[in-house]
């Protein structure tokens, strides 16, 4: 059993059901669906596909199931449309604005922030195409323009990305289109909603207010990539139910080589909070065109397995690309094998606990290393003492059985987790039993497999969390 997750992006080579069925056959446990590119009919078929695949898997298996995971745009610069590229030389001047300038006689690029000039003030420079070119910040102008020199050739296509690194975009992160975009993920159910370039956790809050209005559960996860957000991340994990290192434009925001102590630091920090957390951007790159990883994205895929992160991601390879299938069993297989390496002799991780219930997540973990369990064994019906597990890192699975489909999809995200739906009986123990006769039929134990319980039992006329060493018979 794979303890790390795999999230893929649909797209146009992955957007018919056997292309669906492929992937999760490939290893695939959460389809996201990118809300930057297509339009809603075209995703609302999507997420009605999945859903149809779901029932069938729920039908024939059991334990598999796909969580769907809408990503929001943001708020982001880019350019405007243009009939063909506009070329730059290396220190040729060049102008940025909101609007057209017919008397200017260099070069302008149209940028959709009315108060780019005023941003501008608090970047370092001006990055296209995610730093492929690099422009020197010589002016603000009155007219609201702004003039630049750029360090390299380059051709500046239709609505290309602009960052401006070490500045605080005086934009709202979550837009118009945001949330239009969260009303629909809310109608139609899903069950995770990445929001893009979240700086603080006051914006978590307000979309978490709009879907408790609508009556929608929709599990948040933040994107970590600005500055604002990992000046204020404490707060940010505290706010989400999930996190996202999007390595993307994180690492144009920040300088290159402090991305990977940045992606330790966050992964770290979401895991102590028991938040699960994504590693995506740029992880199997080579494979949109190539049928094989460079080693160095081997070793990157290694190196999140290695800090234990829930989930890592793949976007325009799954998307896009001419390898979708081989790029999932690319990850999955290095994913199995760091696991193999790392888990023996690390059999779990160190958490602080501060509550009851995460004291005796930490009892139950410790109680199943010690004894060498074949696995923990959960009864849940919030998914959340198993996510408490979890957080411990266990080399063992974690067995999660849940009366609730919601709760099967949302522990796809969660390290080690294998959920399985069965109805749950009013007798707890009726409920562990059927729970051990259906993980003997699919084959996830064997009788005389020893695994440690966490359920509810009877204690007169009530119900205690206990926490049991069972033997399957």
């Amino acid at each position: 059993m794979r303890f790390t997750k795999i999230i893929c992006t649909l797209g146009p080579a992955t957007s018919t059901k056997e292309d669906v069925r492929k992937l999760v056959s490939a290893g695939m446990n959460i389809a996201r669906i990118n809300l930057s590119h297509g339009t809603l009919e075209q995703h609302l078929k999507t997420i009605k596909l999945l859903k149809e695949i779901n029932g069938e898997l729920k039908r024939k298996e059991g334990t598999r199931c796909i969580g769907i995971l809408l990503d929001t745009k943001g708020a982001e610069i880019r350019t405007g449309d243009v009939k063909e590229k506009v070329a730059v030389e290396k220190g040729e001047e060049v102008v940025f604005s909101p609007k057209p300038l017919p008397k200017e006689k260099r070069t302008v690029v149209i940028v959709n922030h009315e108060r780019f000039d005023k941003d501008v003030a608090e970047a370092e420079c001006i990055l296209i195409d995610n730093g492929l070119i690099r422009f020197d910040i010589l002016e603000a102008r009155p007219d609201g323009s702004v003039l630049a020199r750029s360090q390299e050739d380059g051709a500046i296509g239709s609505r290309r990305h602009v960052n401006l690194p070490g500045a605080n975009l005086s934009m709202p992160s979550v837009t118009h289109k945001d949330w239009e975009d969260i009303a629909f993920a809310a109608k139609e159910d899903v069950d995770f909603l990445a929001l893009s370039f979240i700086r603080e956790a006051k914006e978590i809050h307000e979309v978490r207010g709009f879907l408790e209005a609508h009556g929608a559960r929709i599990g948040l996860i933040s994107k970590i990539e600005t500055r604002q957000a990992i000046k204020n991340i404490k707060e940010i994990v505290e706010a989400s139910d999930g996190i996202m290192v999007a390595r993307g434009d994180l690492g144009v925001e920040v300088p290159f080589e402090s991305v990977p102590a940045i992606q330790d630091d966050i992964v770290e920090e979401a895991r102590l909070a028991g938040k699960p957390v994504i590693v995506a951007t740029h992880m199997l790159e080579s494979m949109i065109d190539q049928p094989m990883p460079t080693r160095a994205e081997v070793t990157d895929i290694a190196h999140a397995a290695t800090t234990r992160t829930d989930a890592t991601m793949l976007s325009g390879e799954t998307a896009s690309g001419e390898f979708p299938y081989a790029s999932v069993e690319a990850m999955d297989r290095v994913l199995q094998a760091t696991e193999e390496h790392i888990l023996l002799p690390a059999p779990m991780l160190e958490a602080t606990s501060h509550t009851e219930r995460e004291a005796r997540a930490h009892a139950a973990v410790t109680l199943a290393v010690t004894t060498r369990a074949t696995a923990l064994f959960v009864m849940t019906k919030s998914g959340k003492t198993a996510v408490d597990l979890a957080r411990f890192r266990p080399n063992i699975p974690i067995i999660a059985f849940t009366d609730s489909e919601a709760t099967q999809r949302k522990l796809q995200l969660s390290y080690g987790v294998n959920p399985v739906f069965i109805p749950f009986s009013t007798d707890p123990e009726r409920t562990v039993k059927a729970a051990m006769d259906e993980a003997k039929h699919l084959g996830m134990l064997e009788k005389g497999n020893h695994v440690v319980l966490v359920s509810d039992t009877k204690a007169g006329d009530s119900s205690i969390n206990t926490i049991q060493m069972r033997s399957i018979s």
